[in-house]
C-alpha cells in the first residue's frame, strides 16, 4: 500500500517522537536509518534479528555522514 501511494521507506518511531518533542516545544531535525525491506518487498519474512543487526551498521554509517557534514560543510 505504502508503495502504490509513493513511499520508498516507512518509520516506525520518528513521528511520535517529533510530535513529543514539538508539544514540549523543542526544536526537532531528524534522521532515520534503514534497517530492512518492509513487508512483501523481498518475499522473505520479517526479522527482528535483521533489524538489531543493521542498526548499528546504520548507525555508524549516519555518524560518519553527520561528522562530515559538520566538519567539512555541505557539498557545494
Amino acid at each position: 500500500m505504502a508503495r502504490i501511494m509513493g513511499a520508498n521507506a516507512v518509520g516506525m518511531s520518528t513521528v511520535p517522537e517529533v510530535i513529543l518533542a514539538r508539544f514540549l516545544g523543542l526544536k526537532v531535525a531528524a534522521c532515520s536509518v534503514i534497517t530492512n525491506l518492509a513487508a512483501g518487498m523481498t518475499g522473505a519474512e520479517l526479522s527482528h534479528q535483521e533489524t538489531k543487526d543493521m542498526a548499528p551498521v546504520g548507525g555508524a554509517r549516519l555518524a560518519t555522514i553527520l561528522q562530515r557534514v559538520f566538519h567539512d560543510g555541505l557539498p557545494d
